[in-house]
């Protein structure tokens, strides 16, 4: 493969959630990305295959390293092949949901739709309870309207455009391709607020560090990021974390947005309560609550609002 096609196919990749240094629950992981994020990717490439060699492919972090390997690899075909190790033989890591998405990425590069798809109706057959739902539908819309399929995109993107409220970006980049679609297939507004991410103008580099050069925003109220809810229902949400100060509360936000979430902040006492998530079912949300844990650490747990 050619430099400038890597280059692409490893730009898609980076468009739905950049790895960080944090993500990584082994101090070891984190010291690879941040290598590879400072340019020495042999370096971590080395780091990461020694600590794959050293761990027993059942132990629970195994797949964590897989994911890892992939995403400082050399090549597309050496990414790809990670990710589908952990797709395949670890169903039910916490890191199997960004695996698919990975890959349905470099399908979507390599205008490989079929694939694409196949991996995109796994994710919300086997795990619809993922945060990562909401940026799965921004690939599903692109995917089904290259195949000429508007009412799958559309059904798609109306379903992302409600599960990504409090995403601005996101939220702007699932309108502008609702355009396409009909009054009667998606209900959600078609405004145009930006043309879709060009992965063409993504670098390498970019596969591994996530954004965290946003300045701070302040924390959201509660009214201001959620949909009205009837007053019969109950909304499950994970918290995520429980600071004494604005700006805590602001990074805590920020890091729950990378992973398109909702986030409202409930401020009681001396505290602000940051919260992600909007779920209609409590398994629903202890569900999301597992995979936080391992993707933004604490102690997640569930709570409810009527």
């Amino acid at each position: 493969m050619s430099a400038m096609r890597w280059l692409v196919v490893v730009g898609a990749a980076a468009l739905l959630a950049p790895v960080a240094a944090g993500a990584q629950t082994d101090p070891r992981l984190t010291d690879a990305v941040r290598l590879a994020q400072e340019g020495h990717s042999d370096s971590a490439r080395a780091l990461v295959a020694g600590l794959l060699n050293a761990t027993p492919p059942t132990d629970s972090l195994y797949p964590e390293i897989l994911y890892t390997q992939a995403m400082v690899a050399n090549d597309a075909g050496e990414m790809r092949t990670g990710l589908q190790r952990i797709a395949v033989e670890y169903p039910t890591s916490p890191w199997v949901d960004d695996a698919l998405l990975r890959l349905v990425q470099m399908d979507f590069a390599t205008r490989n739709f079929s694939g694409a798809a196949r991996n995109l109706e796994r994710l919300r057959a086997d795990y619809p309870a993922s945060p990562l739902m909401p940026q799965a539908s921004y690939w599903a819309g692109r995917v089904y309207f290259e195949q000429g399929n508007a009412a799958q995109a559309c059904r798609w993107l109306s379903d992302g455009l409600a599960q990504s409220q409090g995403n601005i970006e996101l939220q702007n980049q699932l309108r502008y391709l609702n355009q396409r679609c009909s009054t009667g297939v998606a209900t959600a507004p078609a405004e145009s607020a930006g043309a879709p991410l060009d992965s063409a103008k993504v670098t390498a580099a970019d596969s591994t560090a996530r954004d965290t050069s946003a300045s701070p925003s302040p924390p959201t109220p509660a009214a201001s990021d959620s949909q009205p809810q009837p007053a019969s229902k109950t909304v499950y949400r994970v918290q995520i974390a429980a600071v004494g100060s604005k700006a805590a509360a602001a990074a805590a936000e920020r890091k729950a947005r990378a992973l398109g979430l909702t986030v409202v902040t409930v401020h009681e006492g001396s505290l602000y309560k940051v919260r992600a998530g909007q779920y209609g079912t409590k398994a629903g949300a202890q569900a999301a609550a597992a995979g936080l844990k391992v993707k933004l650490g604490g102690n997640p747990f569930v709570v409810s609002e009527p």
